[in-house]
């Protein structure tokens, strides 16, 4: 038997919202934003393992892996096709953003795996720290403007790495980035060679993908369902009937020949997704502050959240962080915000500071006027709201207003920053 447990079946029970959100060139319209909540629970860190029977019998029952944060989900929500009701066709492969390869470069746990020394831990980890940015701005784009840039990165990533571990090193961290993706690693290029998929193979994987994405994101989607319960439950079984027919695919060789190209299971359930370092905020005026660097806040726990004040969505999630700085005052904690505006009258630096002394803000607000850390963070959505832990990762994320039409994203995210405060800093 085998069990695969990784990207695809480890989406967060959180509901996304469907939100009138701030979305460049049309804020002030009632435009619908598909937003994506790229964060992960521990409640929702499924512990099924669905077994399918091989054409030989392996027993990988006790895999448990690594969840990363919905990286296809996230190519797959914000496409306007999906808002207007289309059915979801994926025509190729999703390559995940984040990527699991530069989260699993990271974990001690790996390093021993794969019984690195310290140089190359060292070697790896910088190589690693050249492509998660990059790689990371790309989260939101759709696979056929994401896929080529993304390649090229990784390519890049796995010339560095080559240069630093043997040959069966790189076989065995390319086994453990499989497992971490699961059922949907038979579409990676080396797998589905190596399994030679047909043409009529692969179109049908990504028409099961297809189907079980878009099922997925309706629930996630459907503001409606209040219970994380019910949306996990529903989620869960809907991951396990994709891997069911998807396996259903494979011809018994080929699942013999997967079953093998993954190699023995590697114990990730502790593994923590990281999605990049977090970008340096470059903003030359600064509210409240002098200018900050997000590195000299390691040790704490640290909301950035971008906004503009002429934005009503931003204007009711403002009260949350305030209510947040109070809450973790005695803790390593802290908030920056990052007023990017729209309009011309949002960039008027005496007006951002007149509607921050308002709204009661009193922690450091970069003015970024010329969008130099929306493009350096990627960003697209007011309001968006990013949680760093202490290492000074990134690590959950949430487009659009906090508790919009109940969806309790408030309640969610303090819980994960409360956890992120209690994660002892990486030695």
């Amino acid at each position: 038997m085998v069990s695969t447990s990784g990207m695809f079946s480890e989406h967060s029970e959180f509901s996304d919202s469907m939100c009138s959100n701030c979305i460049p060139g049309s804020r002030h319209q009632n435009v619908r934003k598909w937003s994506t909540l790229m964060i992960k629970s521990k409640e929702s860190r499924s512990k099924t393992e669905h077994s399918s029977q091989w054409g030989r019998r392996v027993c990988l029952e006790r895999v448990n892996l690594v969840a990363f944060a919905l990286a296809v989900l996230a190519a797959v929500l914000p496409s306007p096709a999906m808002a207007a009701g289309q059915e979801l066709r994926l025509t190729e492969r999703v390559i995940p953003v984040p990527h699991p390869i530069t989260s699993l470069l990271r974990v001690k746990r790996v390093h021993r795996e794969l019984r690195l020394t310290s140089e190359t831990i060292t070697q790896i980890e910088q190589a690693a720290d050249e492509v998660d940015q990059p790689l990371w701005r790309l989260r939101d784009l759709s696979p056929d403007k994401r896929n080529g840039q993304a390649e090229k990165l990784i390519d890049q990533l796995k010339r560095r790495l080559s240069e630093n571990l043997t040959v069966r090193q790189m076989d065995r961290l390319n086994q453990i980035v499989w497992q971490a993706q699961g059922i949907e690693a038979v579409l990676e290029p080396e797998v589905a060679t190596r399994l030679r998929l047909s043409a009529e193979q692969t179109a049908n994987i990504l028409a099961l993908l297809s189907t079980a994405y878009q099922k997925i994101a309706e629930v996630r989607l459907n503001t409606q369902i209040r219970s994380g319960t019910v949306r996990a439950a529903y989620i869960q079984r809907t991951r396990a009937e994709a891997q069911q027919n998807i396996t259903a695919v494979l011809s018994a060789a080929q699942q013999n020949a997967f079953t093998a190209l993954i190699g023995m299971p590697a114990n990730l359930s502790q593994v923590q997704t990281v999605a990049c370092k977090a970008p340096e905020i470059a903003a030359e005026t600064w509210i409240n502050s002098s200018p900050v660097r997000l590195s000299d806040l390691r040790g704490k726990v640290t909301v950035v959240h971008f906004y503009a004040f002429g934005c009503g969505n931003c204007v009711r999630s403002l009260p949350y962080y305030n209510e947040w700085l109070k809450h973790f005052d005695t803790e390593p904690f802290a908030i920056v915000g990052i007023h990017r505006p729209e309009t011309e009258l949002e960039r008027d630096v005496e007006r951002v500071k007149e509607k921050a002394i308002q709204a009661g803000m009193q922690y450091p607000i970069a003015i970024d006027n010329d969008s130099l850390a929306w493009e350096a963070w990627g960003n697209h959505t007011w309001p968006t709201t990013y949680l760093i832990d202490k290492n000074g990762f990134v690590r959950y994320w949430w487009y659009g207003e906090l508790n919009w039409q109940g969806n309790d994203s408030e309640k969610y995210l303090r819980g994960r920053i409360q956890e992120l405060i209690i994660e002892p800093a990486r030695g």
